[in-house]
């Protein structure tokens, strides 16, 4: 009897399915299920399961509205409300989710010794959000070839779009789109290039767009001076403010240097002068004494 009820609310809830709940790789997400029968789930031992296809990831036995028991996966963490039999929400949370966990998700309620019944149906899909683009720009010489590169990582593959003053779509066929699988990551590593013949201050702007996150994400570029031209001019100014450090390194080290030499000179000098006149003076001490003993003795 129990079972009968609960397969008359199976084909309510299954009806979610139609519409795929889109998580985001890394976050955690919340898969929805709840129990709207007659019957109180307080008042009987049940044992409930939720599935991703075929493999069981979190279980449950529940002995009138008490938690008897729960196992869940390894390959990922679930967790379902211990109070769920007396509010009737099974919803289910995952945690940390990645692309493969994009899959339809089961829920299944077994009353003892009775048949187990597909109570919900939820269809998951995993997104990433995707980095804000980044726009470099090569102007081309006398009015030559423009190319412009818009770079950006997300999931899924997004679309791209290119703007010319703000309103103009180049021709598809000026565009040139690269996607690559980014190493140890689930993200896309997306480049578009445009090739357009314009002029220097010709505005251009890079359009990224993720449907299943329902994002917009832009960069314009402005002006005669491109990201490319400004990364060259800073290359100079390095190599310059180095040049300019080198030859102040060794007006100093000269300097110091030129100092230690004066400082060594006029010590001598000081020294030799000094030798000279101590002598000097010793000498003429000498003379007196000798002058003083040869004197004849007088009576005073």
């Amino acid at each position: 009897m129990f079972g009968a009820l609960l397969l008359a609310i199976t084909s309510v809830a299954s009806v979610q399915a139609d519409e795929c709940i889109v998580g985001v790789i890394g976050k955690r997400v919340l898969l929805p299920c709840v129990y709207n029968g007659v019957k109180i789930l307080t008042s009987f031992h049940i044992t409930s399961e939720w599935r991703r296809g075929m493999e069981i990831i979190h279980t449950a036995v529940w002995i009138e509205g008490q938690v008897d028991n729960q196992n869940v996966s390894h390959s990922i963490l679930t967790i379902v409300q211990s109070l769920a039999p007396k509010t009737g929400d099974f919803s289910m949370e995952l945690h940390d989710i990645h692309l493969s966990d994009t899959h339809n998700y089961s829920f299944h309620l077994t009353p003892h010794g009775e048949k187990s019944s597909s109570l919900c149906t939820v269809c998951l899909t995993v997104a990433g959000h995707f980095s804000h683009p980044t726009l470099l720009r090569q102007n081309g010489v006398d009015g030559g070839e423009t190319r412009l590169f818009c770079n950006s990582r997300g999931f899924p593959a997004p679309s791209i779009s290119w703007l010319i003053n703000h309103t103009q779509c180049p021709p598809e066929t000026l565009v040139t789109t690269f996607i690559k699988v980014l190493p140890q990551s689930e993200l896309y590593n997306v480049t578009s290039v445009l090739s357009i013949n314009i002029s220097a201050d010709t505005a251009v702007t890079c359009v990224i767009e993720n449907n299943l996150l329902n994002e917009t994400l832009t960069a314009t570029s402005i002006g005669v001076r491109s990201s490319t031209s400004v990364v060259r001019l800073s290359e100079h100014m390095w190599a310059f403010s180095a040049a300019l450090c080198l030859v102040v390194f060794f007006l100093v080290v000269a300097s110091l240097g030129l100092q230690k030499k004066w400082d060594r000179d006029r010590k001598g000098k000081q020294h030799r002068c000094g030798d000279y006149s101590s002598s000097e003076g010793t000498d003429m001490i000498v003379f007196d004494l000798e002058q003083w003993a040869s004197l004849p003795e007088t009576d005073v």
